[in-house]
């Protein structure tokens, strides 16, 4: 019974932002049906067999799926009859997929004026773009945001995985979609929502782009302070060829971690001249790279040094931190992220497996109105399944 509990949505199934997105609400407590198409979605990768890659289908989880004919009249029936009872709606489709099923704002809207209709794409309902395909790395690349990875001017930048679909995705899709319902809820008025990848990524870097307007952020991708040019934000390797991370970036920490190198004596550290940065990047790495990687974070352990282990996915869900917060769960065999942010008095949980998400069950819609003999009777025409 998590914060949203009381908070209907209707998700329309899909890959990538919508169903983080989703997963992010569920998690902490909305209720969401999730529409499938007959016969499924495919799994994420080609090689992946969906019926076997269900319990690692993390997004999946905390909602029931039920797969709809929505091409057929009764199936299109079910569905605005669901979103007549729901807070919002979650679609992920290109511009006009939607409207073809009969099932675009102006319909869901007469039937629900208090609806927020969330849209999730990549390049928007807009712009000339608005129709073509495109992924993850198409829409960080246009944002802007692909740039700042690049290790050197005259390398291509490093891939960041999905921060696109998640970050300005699914989670600005989650957080817009809250504001639609708290608004509807304020004033009995629905509305549509325009969740862009390309929009929320730009905003992702917001901070960066300030810097950049400022004259603060001028030099190229990895000569600026906090994308590696500064020797106290950088990553280094150590005895062991695995890496620390390093971000003391204030003074006061700055200190701490020149005094645990034994550096807080040298005189090349004595000033912030840049022309020095080179010679103090060095040093820093010759020193790392004295010691393992563990041991240089029980070194740093509890200290204001602000150094870090870079640890695998692997390794994350047994670090001592992670295992104190209980920062992951283990559900049927498998380890995955808690629901997050936290809630002292109603916290988010894993309510449904993905495993048992990701299976379309029919019986679902009883929670939404529907009898026992009308589901049984969807099922029998083909509708539902």
């Amino acid at each position: 019974m998590g914060p949203l509990d009381g908070v209907r949505i209707v998700e329309f199934a899909g890959l990538g932002p919508s169903p983080f997105g989703a997963m992010m609400l569920a998690d902490l407590g909305a209720d969401i049906i999730r529409i499938d198409r007959p016969g499924g979605y495919p799994a994420p990768e080609p090689s992946l067999d969906f019926e076997q890659f269900g319990k690692f289908a993390f997004y999946n989880r905390n909602r029931r799926t039920v797969r709809l004919d929505l091409k057929a009249a009764r199936g299109r029936e079910v569905a605005l009859r669901l979103i007549s009872n729901a807070d919002a709606l979650i679609e992920g489709f290109r511009p006009g997929v939607m409207e073809k099923l009969g099932l675009g704002p102006t319909e869901c809207l007469a039937v629900n004026p208090r609806l927020l209709y969330g849209r999730m794409t990549g390049w928007g309902q807009t712009g000339p773009l608005a129709r073509t395909a495109g992924h993850d790395l198409n829409y960080i690349g246009v944002s802007g945001a692909l740039g700042l990875f690049k290790p050197h001017p005259e390398h291509e930048p490093a891939i960041p995985p999905l921060v696109g679909d998640m970050g300005g995705g699914g989670l600005f899709m989650a957080f817009g979609l809250l504001a639609g319902v708290i608004s509807a809820r304020t004033t009995g008025r629905g509305q549509v929502m325009d969740a862009a990848i390309v929009d929320g990524t730009a905003a992702l870097y917001a901070t960066i782009k300030s810097l950049h307007k400022a004259g603060a952020w001028s030099n190229p991708p990895g000569g600026n302070t906090i994308d590696g040019g500064r020797y106290f934000y950088r990553v280094y390797r150590c005895s062991d060829g695995l890496l620390v991370s390093v971000g003391a970036i204030e003074p006061a920490f700055r200190a701490v971690l020149l005094q645990k190198l034994q550096l807080a004596g040298d005189p090349v550290f004595a000033n912030d001249d840049v022309a020095f940065e080179a010679e103090r990047r060095e040093k820093i790495a010759n020193v790392f790279a004295t010691k393992t990687r563990d041991q240089w974070a029980e070194l740093f352990a509890l200290t204001d040094g602000c150094v870090a282990p870079v640890l695998s996915m692997d390794e994350a869900e047994i670090h001592p931190h992670a295992l104190a917060r209980n920062a992951f769960l283990d559900v049927e065999g498998v380890s995955q992220p808690m629901p997050a942010p936290r809630f002292s008095e109603t916290p988010g949980e894993i309510r449904i497996s993905p495993e048992a998400a990701s299976r379309s069950d029919p019986r679902a819609l009883a929670a939404w109105g529907f009898s026992a003999e009308a589901i049984e009777a969807l099922c029998s025409a083909g509708v539902a399944s």
